[in-house]
């Protein structure tokens, strides 16, 4: 045996155990000092068995020990320590030959750390060298045309000429030759990736800082398999794991950070301080986490410090740069189209009411119509002439849009002793978003020892983190349309101008109260400016973890562990008198006296400002018993046992202050009780009350739970855990308040078995599980539940009925079946996996019909079924591995639900289509699109549909009918089919990223042109160009004719009909990466261990899309998400 050990620190190892083999001792040494063991089945067998009897013993002392006598070296890199064939012609560090010149250099990783004991040999020659500890080789007399190949064992082979080695060389990790103890974390324990029966997806770290976004799920969005980010996956996060199991429940997947669920705000974590993501798909992933398992975990590791290494510092920092808004992209009239329709409406008497009046609201063009006579005609048409040149959107991108700036700092100190180790970080993100006048921040701090007793028998660990984001808006009132497209907010030498919004025209408020009141003019960039309305908001969470672990009698390790959770938000608007909300409102109801002028103020006259508080309180605490032990050579039993106790109190305070002075803090109470009558009409209103809003929950949970995996021949796993949840929410009965979730799985290694001789399949394994997950719903409860509601007229505070009680009310389950292959080619030119699941939603709550006599109408409960079925794809290939490298990985995924049962009555097909969330219908997906079967347009321009199999235009009858199957239904609104193809192409020092997304199987309603919204003031109006205007014009549109006086079903019926409904197929160019890494040579000069310059674009737009209307899928109304580039450097000290 040869050793290349010169980088070894005194990091110790205590393991005493008989018959054991070498693949756990080298787990213990990982989980003791940090080192990662690498090594190949070819070179050496780790399931040899071994008597271990290490106590206090260096690394090298224990690899010497068990490695004596066999034909294998070894040698440390970093944190890894290779394992590799043993080669005579190595005993020499060089072997001399005669050449012209002398080469030397240093061959690294892609991290720029050196590699020691890496081969340098003259091609076709038996002259070769090995790096030292610094990764240096020097060859002497080599001709300069000579070619060198440089090979270290987990890393792939280059060829380089002699001339050109005197640099840096680096080499790039091979994941086909090395077999590393790569570990799964469900959160509650650790499991070796081929001993796991599960399904679950690891994205590594530098995965992870593939993307450069602050935000998580962003960095995750694309690139792992199972998990979908969508806006219409029915949660604010936007994550769906395997397609949706429940109807009116959350949907949201649980995140585990660090062992313990989080309940926070997501974007409070920094990427920055995150190891790896794990993702568990199924129950024998994720059952462990019993009823908040049914939407699928999210297991967060953030980053650790490592025992008996030197202090590392690592700085990350880069800025973003955001395009502005397309403005232009949402189609609506010009002001030519506008004006030419406010002259249609206004011939035909549509404003007659409104000009009866001298208050009410008319446009710039209607108030001038009104003032027109054969005398001022052509000064009035040339006013209306000169409004046409005019488009609101120029000035609002003008003043109220800008390109966004986003900033991240971020500072890493991490490293240990023989005793204890440590990781602390400091995070700073500024983000002035491209709202003018919004700016947000984010500050993070983390700190997380942990100290070992006893040898490390006995070690305590302690992590506190706190994330603090603020925001905010100086313009809460912003503008981001107009009431008419040719307003100004500006003059040309940008002073602000006034615009029309409310009920008030513009020559009122010239002229109302005589000058006795406020300014009752709007003029937005005047507020945001003047900051006039502002809103600030501030968040602060604060985590502390503890626990302590100590193994005992060998094969036990026993730990309790703690966290506190605490957040606190708070967020507050102060609408001062210069701005239109404040000013408006106490317009409105002042009165004056007409004989004394006397004012008075029934909306307290002064600022009105608002807060609202939050505060949230989690204890979680948990003991757990593991077991983990090998004998009789070939078996291996790893089992965990443990109970858990959680309680979450959260309180809410609300409140709004009028006639507020920030500088004395006093404010005024309004009188609730009077009706007072408006300033410029006959109406009277009596104002709600005062704005004091209180509430608050208290949630307790306990549970018991066991897992344990039996392992034979490092062939067989057979996996099973177990897990029941009790609740105050749930059940009457004592035997109500729990439910028992469990799961079993199984794996084959096939490749591992002594029949097996397929080399060009050189891994092979198999999966199975079943079990049951669930789903917790904290709306509702087993007992009467009411809500208390604003005082009534007699000024008494009543309560209304939100559930009735439901004594039998259960958990929501989840069944799931699991079915996988997981394989790899030869020389893993080709690894993937391929998995196929069926899960099965059961007990799952909805609202249901109740007889009328028991005082409510109807309640929620368990009334329904669906079943989700799917597959997921991912294959991972090297296609170029020279110097020049290409690698690719593709990521299919697909998802389909549907509901098997419901038992509430659906109504009308018309409930059915223009319900605003979903209608649930049995035998169609969760989130189904329906519209009304139609045809082309009459003669009159009219949208045709159909009615007892023949063509009409009775709307009424079309839209009333009670049968689904008159309806065209087109299939999903979430994707059903989604994934990405990422290509990665690598030439020494500079790395490229290609990322491509694409989703496909669903469909989604497009705006189409509306007669109601048009006429009533709605110039966002697509399709205005399109109409059918002739007749004729039916045998080249579908869009219909404008008709007034409005027919509001026949405008319903073409908005809901399928010509409105189109695919959401989509592939899009989701981000690019490059990166360039200093040459060895250079950071020697400067004293820096790595140095790397990277730039990321993100939101690169659409390549291709289903529709041909130039509408991107992922946008339900306003504009697409600008484009962003990113600039950055990162650093190791």
């Amino acid at each position: 045996m040869q050793v290349s050990a010169s980088g070894f620190s005194q990091r110790k190892v205590t393991y005493v155990k008989k018959k054991t083999n070498l693949w756990d001792l080298f787990v213990a040494i990982k989980a003791q000092t940090g080192y990662k063991v690498l090594w190949s089945d070819e070179v050496i067998k780790t399931s040899e068995a071994i008597d271990a009897n290490f106590k206090n013993a260096t690394v090298q002392e224990v690899m010497d020990k068990v490695l004596t006598g066999k034909p294998v070296t070894y040698v440390l890199q970093d944190e890894m320590i290779v394992i590799r064939r043993e080669e005579p012609s190595f005993r020499e560090p060089i072997v001399r030959n005669t050449a012209p010149i002398d080469v030397t250099g240093r061959v690294l990783d892609e991290n720029n750390v050196p590699l020691v004991g890496a081969t340098v040999k003259v091609k076709g020659t038996s002259r070769t060298a090995l790096t030292n500890n610094k990764g240096e080789f020097s060859l002497k007399n080599v001709d300069d045309k000579e070619v060198l190949v440089i090979s270290f064992l987990g890393f792939e082979t280059i060829e380089v000429k002699a001339a050109e080695a005197s640099n840096s060389i680096k080499l790039l990790a091979s994941s086909d030759k090395l077999d590393e103890v790569q570990i799964v974390s469900t959160g509650y324990q650790n499991i070796p990736k081929d001993r796991a029966t599960g399904s679950f997806t690891i994205i590594d770290n530098k995965l992870l800082n593939r993307a450069v976004s602050p935000n998580l799920l962003d960095r995750l969005k694309g690139v792992t398999n199972g998990l979908l980010i969508d806006p219409l996956v029915g949660n604010p996060t936007g994550i769906s794991i395997r397609g949706r199991s429940t109807i009116f429940s959350n949907t949201t997947p649980l995140i585990v950070i660090d062992n313990f669920p989080f309940e926070g705000d997501l974007n409070s974590i920094n990427p920055n301080d995150i190891e790896n993501v794990t993702v568990l798909k199924d129950a024998a992933a994720a059952s462990i986490w019993g009823v908040r398992a049914g939407n699928g975990v999210i297991v967060i590791t953030t980053k650790k410090g490592s025992f008996n290494k030197k202090t590392e510092i690592t700085l990350n920092s880069n800025v973003t740069l955001t395009d502005k808004p397309n403005l232009y992209y949402q189609p609506q009239l010009s002001s030519a189209e506008w004006i030419d329709i406010e002259k249609k409406l206004f011939a035909e008497g549509k404003y007659t009411p409104e000009l009866s009046n001298n208050w009410q609201s008319i446009s710039p063009v209607i108030e001038l119509l009104s003032k027109k006579t054969a005398v001022n005609s052509v000064s009035i048409d040339a006013q209306v002439e000169a409004l046409k040149q005019y488009d609101i959107r120029d000035q609002i991108d003008k003043y109220f849009y800008r390109k966004g700036v986003q900033q991240q700092y971020f500072l890493n100190l991490n490293g240990g002793g023989s005793n204890n180790n440590y990781n602390y970080s400091v995070g700073y993100d500024r983000n002035d978003p491209i709202d003018v006048g919004i700016s947000k921040n984010r500050y993070t701090v983390r700190g997380a020892n942990t100290y070992g007793f006893l040898n490390n028998k006995l070690q305590i660990t302690a992590e506190f983190i706190l994330n603090r984001l603020s925001f905010a808006n100086d313009a809460a009132g912003r503008l981001n349309t107009a009431k008419f497209p040719y307003e100004q907010l500006a003059t040309d030498d940008g002073n602000p101008l006034p615009v029309l919004i409310g009920d008030l025209r513009a020559s009122y408020t010239d002229v109302a109260g005589n000058g006795k009141l406020l300014d009752w003019k709007y003029r937005p960039l005047d507020e945001l400016r003047s900051k006039a309305n502002i809103v600030t908001s501030e968040s602060t969470d604060i985590r502390f973890n503890t626990g302590i672990n100590y193994r005992f009698l060998k094969p036990l390790l026993i730990s309790a562990n703690y966290q506190y959770f605490k957040s606190v938000g708070s967020s507050n608007q102060m609408a001062d008198l210069n701005s239109y909300e404040t000013r408006n409102s106490i317009n409105t109801f002042t009165q004056i006296n007409k004989t004394t002028g006397e004012i008075t103020y029934p909306w307290p006259k002064g600022n009105t400002y608002s807060e609202a508080n939050s505060l949230m309180n989690t204890n979680y605490g948990r003991i757990q018993l593991d077991f983990q032990k090998q004998f009789l050579t070939k078996h291996n039993i790893s089992a965990i046992a443990g109970y858990e106790i959680r309680s979450e109190k959260g309180e809410n305070l609300s409140v709004i202050l009028y006639g507020y002075d920030p500088s004395t803090k006093m404010s005024r109470t309004r009188d609730n009780i009077t009706y007072f009558p408006y300033f410029y009409n006959s109406n009277s209103m009596r104002f709600s009350s005062n704005g004091i809003g209180q509430s608050g929950t208290i949630n307790n949970y306990i549970s018991y739970y066991a897992s344990g995996t039996y392992t034979f021949d490092d062939r067989y796993i057979l996996s099973g855990s177990f897990r029941k949840d009790e609740s105050n929410l749930f059940g009457v009965n004592t035997n109500q308040k729990g439910v028992p979730l469990w799961s079993m799985g199984i794996a084959w290694n096939v490749n591992k078995e002594s029949f097996y001789h397929f080399d060009f399949l050189q891994q092979l394994q198999l999966k199975g599980s079943f079990g049951y997950n669930g789903n917790v719903n904290k709306s509702i409860s087993a007992y009467t539940t009411a809500i208390p509601i604003s005082a009534n007229r007699f000024n008494s505070p009543y309560l209304s009925i939100i559930n009735p009680p439901n004594p039998s009310l259960r958990w929501e389950r989840v069944q799931n079946i699991n079915l996988g292959v997981y394989f790899g080619l030869k020389r893993n030119i080709v690894t993937g996996s391929l998995e196929f699941y069926l899960k099965k939603g059961m007990d799952l709550i909805g609202t249901s019909p109740i007889a009328p006599q028991s005082g409510v109408v109807q309640y929620t409960g368990n009334v329904a079924n669906t079943k989700t079925k799917g597959m997921d794809l991912q294959l991972n290939s090297q296609n170029i591995d020279k110097v020049f490298k290409w690698y690719s990985n593709f990521i299919l995924n697909i998802s389909k639900d549907k509901i098997t049962s419901y038992m509430p009555n659906t109504g009308t097909n018309r409930d059915i289509i223009t319900n605003t969330s979903f209608t649930p219908n049995v035998g169609y997906p969760i989130n189904s699109i329906f519209s009304y079967k139609s045809t082309v347009l009459d003669q009159s321009g009219n949208p045709q549909g159909y009615l007892n199999s023949g063509v009409s235009t009775d709307y009424t009858k079309i839209t009333g009918e009670s049968n689904i199957s008159a309806l065209v239904f087109h299939g999903s609104i979430v994707p059903t089919v989604f994934g990405g193809i990422r290509n990665t192409f690598i030439y020494r020092e500079i790395e490229l990223s290609i990322n491509i997304i694409y989703k496909m199987g669903y469909y989604f309603r497009r705006a189409v042109l509306q007669n109601g919204s048009l006429f009533s003031g709605v110039y966002v109006n697509p399709e205005y160009d399109q109409r059918w205007q002739n007749p004729g014009d039916e045998n080249f549109t579908r869009v219909p004719s404008l008709l007034y006086p409005v027919n509001g079903l026949r405008d319903e019926f073409y908005r809901y009909s399928d010509f409105s409904v189109v695919k959401g197929d989509h592939i899009r160019l989701g981000d690019i990466k490059i990166s360039y890494s200093l040459p060895n040579k250079i950071l020697k000069r400067v004293g820096l261990q790595s140095l790397q310059f990277y730039g990321y674009a993100n939101n690169l737009g659409i390549i291709w899309a289903a529709n041909n209307m130039k509408l991107d899928p992922d946008i339900n109304s306003g504009f697409p998400t600008p484009k962003s580039i990113s600039l950055g450097i990162k650093t190791n000290l």
